[in-house]
């Protein structure tokens, strides 16, 4: 709960931040700077929007405190979201603690380096009868392979709980991905 409230103070922050660099700009008489501010502020709020408009506020509350983690270790993480759990999500609070842990071992191995962020892609869709969250980082191999040997086993112990499946793997451009596949409970209770 703490968490969600720091969340809370941030985003109002940044708020205000947001309204004075629009004042500034506008008694500047810097219209044209003005608007496209408010574009990419917009921008930022749209995808901001897609993340709560999930219809699971388990995985919302998961994402939003776990972004203000990473931004304190100057790591992005970028989400692409593509479902909004219609049919609904079996065991919520679970699922949500897994892709935690997913990104926590995410933030803390994700390479960030001088003068540049470290990202981390976030993909959650609706694939092949379940639902599947993706978390893919770059960072420093030897250190990655140990840290996420000594949690793939519990997660994928956890995942199995739930009648779903964790995996590991390297992308085609080196990036660790961490998978979650959970069913959509449609598809287990065959209809």
């Amino acid at each position: 709960m703490q968490d969600l409230l720091e969340v809370l103070r941030v985003q109002r922050h940044d708020f205000l931040n947001h309204l004075q660099v629009i004042s500034g700009l506008l008694q500047l008489k810097r219209y044209d700077g003005a608007f496209a501010y408010i574009q990419q502020v917009g921008e930022e709020l749209g995808r901001a929007g897609s993340t709560a408009r999930l219809g699971c506020p388990e995985i919302v509350a998961v994402i939003l405190t776990s972004e203000l983690a990473a931004s304190k270790k100057g790591v992005q993480i970028n989400g692409e979201i593509s479902t909004d759990f219609e049919k609904g999500l079996a065991s919520a609070f679970a699922v949500a603690e897994i892709i935690r842990d997913m990104l926590n071992t995410a933030i803390s191995l994700v390479e960030v380096s001088v003068g540049a962020k470290g990202c981390i892609d976030l993909e959650i869709m609706q694939k092949d009868g379940a639902y599947v969250f993706q978390v893919s980082f770059g960072g420093s191999r030897n250190t990655e392979i140990l840290a996420i040997e000594s949690s793939a086993v519990f997660l994928g112990e956890m995942a199995g709980k739930l009648k779903g499946r964790f995996n590991t793997g390297t992308s085609a451009d080196g990036a660790t991905v961490l998978t979650l596949a959970v069913p959509v409970p449609d598809e287990v209770t065959g209809g």
